[in-house]
């Protein structure tokens, strides 16, 4: 009989992923399945005779993403885009597989080219871990956050007002509060809380209520944010918590705006003839410091310019080569936009972004705001 180390150095790459808890499979460059271990077939029910020799999309696996996107293209599929790009993915995804029996079932994906000797990439393999029990606690959570960041739509002809927000995971930690003060004034509050996933979540929603605290002085941006900086600092100084901020009053008369910001990337004023102008007043972050005194700044929404305010994830995006967009390169993406509609100037610049990334999605949460004067 050999001895225990001589038998582990004859197991095959094959026996190797058979002994894994989670499920795995290879394919080739053509996403054609040519191994399927005990663990996929356990998840999905779908046995290794079954899938063997077949595409992964031939009504198989067939993986949308958390908000319903089919993956199964070669621009979406996370698989494909590993063997393209050469790049093993840093985290996992979280996806949802078809099960043989057609329920869908939450799942953490993780994927990585497969080389030869030559260092050639000849295939795939995805990893990924049954997520069920996990998923009911996060969409739990991901209906209250959802309800805590509702406001009431603005309907005023002189202003159309977009917002776009992707978290990272279910839930995460970017908040967003819209409201009107008078007939002719909106405030609005974007922060940015430190980290994501459900810490930072739960920040954002601690964030709603003290705004609700301190409502009476939403329309003065910097005594709003000097009350939630002291506030901040009391609750989280002991956990190095913090948030960057931008608080905005416009004038749908006269398209006056009073601003201030807290640590938060520029604010950018797309003008009529697409020069955009960077907002870059600012101050240090929510909760950093107790006593801040925060600027009250001034700038002007001419007509038909557009006010856009985003959180770092627009812009802390990396491409193949390590390459940051950066500023820069997001104002590249906003001169293309036509933000007289500002909704599919959003969607429009998240498929960009989500282009640079080579990624299925961003690597923090990002939200995108649009003030647009009509």
């Amino acid at each position: 009989m050999l001895a225990p180390s001589l038998q582990l150095d004859t197991l095959s790459s094959n026996g190797l992923l058979d002994a894994l808890p989670d499920g795995a499979y290879l394919t080739d460059r053509n996403r054609r399945i040519i191994f399927w271990n005990r663990a996929a077939e356990r998840i999905t029910g779908w046995s290794r005779e079954e899938v063997v020799g077949r595409n992964c999309s031939d009504n198989i696996l067939v993986h949308i993403d958390k908000d319903g996107h089919q993956l199964c293209s070669h621009t979406t599929c996370p698989l494909h885009r590993a063997m393209e790009n050469g790049v093993t993915s840093e985290e996992p995804l979280l996806l949802f597989a078809q099960s043989k029996s057609g329920r869908r079932i939450p799942v953490e994906v993780s994927v990585a080219p497969v080389r030869d000797d030559d260092g050639e990439v000849i295939g795939g393999v995805e990893i990924f871990r049954d997520m069920t029990m996990m998923m009911r606690d996060l969409s739990r959570a991901r209906e209250i956050q959802k309800q805590s960041l509702q406001f009431t739509p603005i309907k005023d002809p002189r202003l159309q007002i977009a917002e776009l927000y992707t978290p990272h995971d279910l839930i995460g930690g970017d908040f967003l509060h819209v409201e009107v003060i008078d007939a002719d004034h909106y405030a609005v509050f974007l922060a940015d809380v430190t980290g994501h996933g459900v810490a930072a979540a739960l920040y954002t929603m601690q964030l709603r209520s003290l705004c609700e605290e301190h409502r009476d002085k939403f329309g003065l941006p910097s005594e709003f944010m000097a009350a939630l900086n002291t506030r901040l600092h009391t609750l989280g100084n002991q956990n190095d918590y913090f948030a960057t901020a931008a608080h905005f009053v416009i004038n749908a008369a006269t398209g006056g705006v009073i601003y201030a910001c807290a640590g938060h990337e520029s604010p950018l004023l797309v003008q009529p003839d697409s020069i955009i102008i960077q907002l870059n007043h600012k101050d240090p972050c929510l909760g950093l410091i107790p006593d801040t005194h925060f600027h009250s700044n001034r700038t002007q929404l001419a007509t038909n310019a557009s006010l856009l305010l985003f959180t770092d994830g627009a812009i802390e995006i990396n491409n193949a080569d390590g390459i940051e967009l950066g500023i820069d390169g997001f104002c590249s993406i906003l001169n293309e936009q036509d933000f007289h509609d500002p909704v599919a100037a959003l969607a429009q610049i998240e498929t960009k972004l989500l282009d640079f990334s080579t990624h299925l999605r961003l690597p923090d949460d990002m939200t995108l705001l649009c003030i647009h004067r009509s």
